[in-house]
């Protein structure tokens, strides 16, 4: 088996029995920390986070493991983290569950993000929609999958007749507020919008032809990493709202079918 195949497997395998362990914990009374006014953590994050650090380094422990609960711990920022990365080895970048508001109300829309990281390219990634029990999979020089189903974006070719999705912000209320604006001003040029806050679930819903746009500001590495290569790899564009290619220090995301990928561009540029 190609290695990065193997890789891929492993990322399967603990993200699925991460999205078990999760469940499993769905109704109990959680134990509940703020990291700001609008983000939380449970003790299932760090459960989730716990079991997916032991599985992927007991199998490779040469690799490095950077996920949103420890890194979040840090003393030191989070871009001080990332800038200490080392471009030569391989890094899984893990969000035990994205989504943790809808996960603490029991609403439908939370995910185990695993992403594998080489140097400055995301070459796995899985994505595992929890309640829906839908697995999200892709590798570098790979067609993506749900389930084990081809999957590709949509032939939607007018701003006019797509589904837009985006989220707000938890922790930056200066970017929420450019959010609510931007919606104000544009929020007429496009037929439907989702608010999800769940960035893995948009980004796959793109990839899955559900949705056309994705577009979300003031997000983190581990929101997105392992949805990215699925999109591209399903036929879509994925950037930083000004076009730019996925890297370790974005903070934004744009994803959408090539037919629209320049129009939102365009259309962003007067709101950014």
């Amino acid at each position: 088996m190609d290695i990065l195949a193997e890789y891929l497997e492993s990322a399967k395998s603990a993200a699925l029995e991460a999205g078990n362990l999760v469940r499993s914990h769905l109704k109990d009374a959680h134990k509940i920390t703020n990291k700001s006014p609008c983000d939380f953590v449970t003790e299932v994050d760090r459960l989730s986070e716990n079991f997916l650090r032991k599985y992927l380094l007991e199998r490779y422990p040469d690799h490095l493991f950077f996920g949103e609960e420890e890194v979040s711990s840090f003393p030191a920022s989070e871009e001080a983290a990332l800038s200490g990365l080392p471009e030569n080895r391989y890094i899984w970048v893990i969000d035990p569950i994205d989504g943790t508001t809808n996960f603490i109300r029991g609403i439908p829309q939370y995910a185990i993000c695993v992403g594998l990281v080489f140097g400055q390219e995301v070459v796995a990634g899985v994505v595992y929609d929890i309640a829906a029990d839908k697995l999200y999979y892709s590798m570098k020089g790979s067609d993506s999958f749900c389930n084990g189903r081809r999957i590709h974006v949509s032939d939607t070719s007018s701003v006019s007749t797509s589904i837009v999705v985006t989220s707000f912000p938890a922790s930056d209320m200066q970017i929420r507020r450019k959010v609510l604006d931007g919606l104000s001003s544009l929020g007429m040029d496009f037929m439907s919008l989702r608010i999800w806050n769940c960035a893995s679930l948009a980004a796959v819903s793109i990839a899955e032809g559900c949705t056309d746009i994705y577009v979300e500001a003031g997000i983190h590495l581990w929101d997105f990493s392992a949805a990215s290569i699925i999109v591209r790899n399903a036929g879509g564009c994925f950037s930083d709202l000004r076009g730019n290619p996925w890297n370790r220090h974005q903070k934004d995301v744009l994803c959408a079918n090539r037919n629209l990928h320049e129009q939102a561009l365009e259309m962003l540029s007067s709101v950014i």
